[in-house]
């Protein structure tokens, strides 16, 4: 298989299975059905491993590769560590990102072949692409006998392709306001929509319930499992009063020590992290940091009990680290990652308004701290915003967190989806912000050059508004 034979291949499946990541709403396709009799074709994989699964609006993929950095740490025998699944969505630059086997990417050779051996039966199914994706997820974690692996939702969770699993724990971020023609037009209804990956008996982790407790609630004591809430998780405090709830009702006595342990060792876990030294700096990873150490907790206490063995300090200091170190360790991208010191350049993915409103704080901080750090300079640093969204995404609901005193250069991701660049212009204006189009009607590539040619060492560059426009940034750097 040469590479043009892999490309070629690949741009086939695009082309014949769209995916949402290019096409949008005519790539989505709800319900499971399709994805069991898939799964049923390839003969079960998905059955031949453990699972966490992991939903939310935001941080679904941080918490994903924190969950899975860590476990890897996990011995299997005084021989060899876990080997540990991923698979997260969408792929920043390549494709393979989005599976991955202890933090390396599925093989290309592999990839073709799969896709060459079962293209009939996709074109039987008329499956999607992401169901095809996922399908050769499972089939690659098969394939290399993984221990556990991290399956991140796509969009949604009740009728996402994923949720055909049975995990050791299902894991909900947070629930904002995105995917609303999918998801219901409140947050009640895209929590609901969210709760759907919770499942009888199977413990669930909510990081940040807002509004919507009741909704986990509710689905919990359907389910009859137990609910814990890692927002309420304090590292400077063990009790655990108000961070679980358990409907299961069997053994209740012995559940309450079950639950108040699994509490103890994610504060122990907690508590441990230094947020300082992480190599994800976004914000928004000190309420993730929360939800990864009680999830871990949760599927450490599950799996603990299954091998009857306990945790070595050594065991927790190495899962400390990994998670410290998670980026580095299972490839994560595109998280407040800084692409340049003079000038500063640092992108991100956050593409809706439940994320602007946590990153835009940190922009307007480190803008600060850089105006402070250049304050004898006669020309003082200029906050410059390279910025593109899709078309589907609801604007007027960003721009209330975004720097108004900044300088905008406005661009379009090589997608059907993206608005052009010319159409974001004119809407930016409407809202009250000051900003140009960039060279080559919008092109990211022409942005970038016209960064190099404009742009001053003290200035501060943040490039985002969308994963898209983060993704082909990085082809670059």
């Amino acid at each position: 298989m040469t590479d043009s034979e892999y490309n070629k291949v690949l741009e086939e499946i695009y082309e014949r299975f769209p995916s949402f990541q290019v096409v949008g709403d005519r790539a989505y396709k709800p319900g499971l059905e399709n994805m069991r009799e898939l799964d049923k074709a390839l003969g079960f994989p998905s059955r031949d491993f453990r699972t966490v699964h992991v939903a939310g609006t935001n941080g679904k993929g941080s918490v994903s590769h924190m969950i899975a950095s860590a476990l890897m740490q996990l011995p299997k025998n005084p021989d060899c560590k876990l080997s540990v699944g991923l698979y997260t969505s969408p792929h920043l630059v390549d494709f393979r990102e989005r599976i991955k086997v202890n933090g390396q990417v599925v093989e290309k050779e592999w990839v073709y072949d799969f896709l060459i051996r079962n293209k009939p039966l996709f074109e039987d199914l008329n499956a999607s692409f992401f169901e095809i994706t996922t399908a050769m997820a499972f089939c690659w974690f098969s394939f290399c006998k993984v221990d556990v692996a991290v399956i991140e939702c796509g969009l949604g969770g009740r009728l996402d392709s994923t949720n055909i699993i049975t995990p050791m724990a299902s894991v909900i971020t947070n629930i904002g306001f995105d995917h609303m023609q999918y998801l219901g037009g409140t947050l009640e209804e895209i929590a609901s929509e969210k709760a759907g990956i919770i499942k009888p008996g199977v413990p669930v982790i909510i990081g940040e319930t807002g509004e919507v407790e009741r909704v986990f609630i509710d689905k919990a004591s359907s389910c009859a499992t137990d609910i814990y809430f890692a927002e309420k998780l304090n590292p400077y405090n063990l009790s655990p009063d108000g961070v679980f709830r358990s409907f299961s009702h069997r053994d209740i006595d012995n559940r309450e020590e079950a639950l108040r342990s699994v509490v103890s060792l994610a504060t122990c876990l907690l508590g441990s992290v230094d947020l300082d030294n992480m190599d994800l700096k976004g914000d928004c990873q000190k309420k993730n940091i929360k939800t990864v150490c009680c999830a871990l907790a949760v599927v450490l206490r599950k799996m603990l009990e299954d091998s009857q063995s306990d945790l070595s300090e050594r065991t927790i200091t190495e899962m400390v680290e990994a998670i410290e170190n998670a980026a580095r360790i299972t490839g994560l991208r595109g998280r407040w990652e800084r692409l340049s010191d003079n000038p500063l350049v640092i992108c991100d993915i956050g593409h809706n308004a439940h994320g602007m409103k946590l990153l835009m704080p940190q922009v307007d901080r480190t803008f600060a701290q850089r105006l402070e750090e250049y304050v004898s300079l006669p020309e003082k640093p200029r906050l410059i915003m390279i910025f593109g969204v899709m078309k589907d995404k609801d604007l007027a609901s960003e721009v209330e967190y975004l720097p108004k005193d900044a300088f905008y250069l406005y661009v379009n991701a090589s997608t059907p989806r993206a608005l052009p660049a010319a159409e974001l212009r004119e809407k930016m204006q409407a809202f009250g912000f000051n900003g140009e189009t960039a060279p080559q009607a919008g092109s990211i590539s022409a942005g970038l050059q016209w960064v190099k040619d404009n742009v001053r060492p003290q200035d501060f560059v943040f490039i985002g508004g969308s994963s898209y426009v983060v993704a082909e940034v990085l082809k670059f750097f």
